[in-house]
């Protein structure tokens, strides 16, 4: 597909990011609103946080787009409860940001963002991961969910 594996995922977080502040109104969140984007921030941080750490520690790349050059499945920390955390991670960002925000309209941002990742990252990826790591990675996608 055209679009496959072509838009670097913090290029298209930016750019939703972005289009959140443009077009929400101007109620910034308050009371719980602004606990609960808080919270979401912390998950993030730590999702992708955790992912990044252990990719380093494996000496593997992070870039979505050279998957060709995976050298090693993760599966530790983080990885055993999503195999996607660093995009989660995106997700939860999306999701406070919306929640401090406030309005309707600036949920269509972390709708955008999860199913472009879903249908033109993930599966893409998905299908590479299963080529280069075989048996390993569809057991490991039997064990861990897509998202969480």
């Amino acid at each position: 597909m055209r679009f496959e594996q072509r838009i670097p995922p913090l290029l298209l977080f930016a750019v939703i990011v972005l289009a959140m502040w443009l077009g929400s109104e101007e109620a910034r969140g308050r009371g719980v609103w602004l606990i609960l984007a808080t919270g979401l921030w912390l998950a993030g941080a730590v999702l992708g946080g955790g992912a990044l750490m252990h990719f380093r520690r494996q000496r593997t790349t992070v870039n979505p787009i050279r998957l060709q050059q995976s050298r090693v499945l993760v599966t530790q920390g983080v990885y055993r409860i999503s195999r996607n955390p660093m995009y989660l991670g995106l997700l939860c960002w999306l999701m406070a940001l919306a929640c401090y925000l406030g309005g309707v309209w600036v949920w269509l941002g972390p709708l955008l963002l999860l199913a472009w990742l879903t249908r033109f990252q993930i599966l893409p990826e998905e299908r590479a991961l299963r080529a280069r790591f075989g048996v390993a990675y569809v057991q490991y996608c039997h064990r861990v969910r897509r998202w969480c």
